[in-house]
């Protein structure tokens, strides 16, 4: 009976023949003590893929559940979780994990829901997650990377912590009620940002506190051919940064808007961030001198406005030592990704 399923999981994936059976087997694997089904949508692989989940949906007819497309939906611009998959949505709560990411711990979706179901003030659980390579080789990345006790978040340190890193998508629980909301009546911030998560961890913060679980209990593959990661961090790396900076200070903006301002002070200090990286990408921090930067400029710490002002006096050479700086960051990258120390 579909009333009867607590979780409902929903997986994407494409061209993720390499990865998908792993995947499957973190959902298959899980010990619980209600009933849960998986989601999986094939948007026309060109691999090995489908047949994979083919095999798997076979084996577990009364879990797995596959949506295959004959036309790649995604070089559509269809909203395939919110054409698709949503409809197959049955449980009370939600979790996601991409075909090319998995989980590592069997107890994952019971620990969530008991966290939910005891915690009834928050919507939204996330837990610590690892990064590996595509050959799984760890890069002893973990998001969040500092050590966050188990417990409740308030909406305004889940938001100023957001703003210093990710909480991947394969350790999202969220309440179904909700998230339906969120995609049958978008908020307009939703629809500006570039980063999924992004948008995940603003609209679910300001619904009320988050519930964060310490242990380990997946993996984010980075460095796969098709992935975001991927292609961000390849061709003009440089002008892509621009690009989503300013989407998300965009974003931050029609987000403070959406929450009455009740986290004005936040969306500020994000909004400066974003800005502040924009500035110095472009070579346009003499801004900082003119009467609508000022109160922006309060928005920093000292040493932040001291580097800033000094950028402005030499926007030329600050611009190249902050762009060399980012290339830098990313061959850094490249190189964890190749397997070199």
């Amino acid at each position: 009976m579909a009333n009867d399923i607590v979780v409902s999981i929903y997986c994407t994936a494409y061209n993720h023949e390499k990865y998908i059976e792993k995947t499957l087997n973190g959902f298959i694997n899980q010990k619980t003590d209600f009933k849960y089904q998986v989601i999986v949508h094939d948007d026309a692989s060109t691999d090995r893929t489908a047949e994979i989940i083919k095999k798997y949906e076979t084996q577990y007819p009364d879990v797995i559940h596959a949506i295959y497309q004959k036309e790649n939906q995604y070089s559509q611009d269809k909203d395939i979780v919110k054409e698709f998959i949503l409809p197959q949505i049955t449980g009370k709560y939600v979790a996601i994990c991409e075909g090319d990411d998995y989980w590592t711990d069997s107890e994952k979706l019971q620990k969530q829901v008991d966290a939910l179901e005891k915690h009834k003030e928050c919507f939204f659980c996330v837990h610590r997650v690892e990064e590996v390579m595509e050959n799984e080789e760890k890069t002893g990345v973990l998001f969040p990377p500092e050590d966050i006790a188990t417990g409740v978040i308030s909406p305004q340190e889940f938001l100023k912590m957001t703003r210093k890193y990710s909480f991947h998508t394969s350790s999202y629980l969220f309440e179904k009620k909700r998230w339906v909301e969120y995609q049958e009546n978008p908020p307009e911030f939703k629809t500006v940002c570039p980063v999924g998560d992004e948008a995940y961890m603003l609209y679910f913060a300001q619904l009320g506190p988050v519930y964060y679980i310490q242990d380990k209990m997946s993996c984010y593959r980075r460095g796969v051919p098709s992935s975001w990661s991927k292609i961000q961090n390849s061709g003009n790396i440089v002008e892509k940064k621009i690009k989503i900076n300013k989407q998300m200070a965009k974003t931050i903006l029609l987000y403070d808007e959406f929450t009455n301002h009740r986290f004005h002070d936040i969306c500020c200090k994000r909004y400066a961030y974003y800005m502040k990286t924009i500035w110095l990408l472009e070579g346009r921090t003499k801004e900082l001198f003119e009467p609508k930067s000022k109160e922006l400029l309060k928005s920093f710490p000292i040493k932040h406005r001291i580097v800033l002002l000094l950028s402005a006096l030499f926007p030329q050479v600050s611009q190249k030592i902050y762009r060399e700086k980012l290339l830098k960051v990313n061959q850094k990258k490249d190189t964890r990704k190749d397997g070199k120390k």
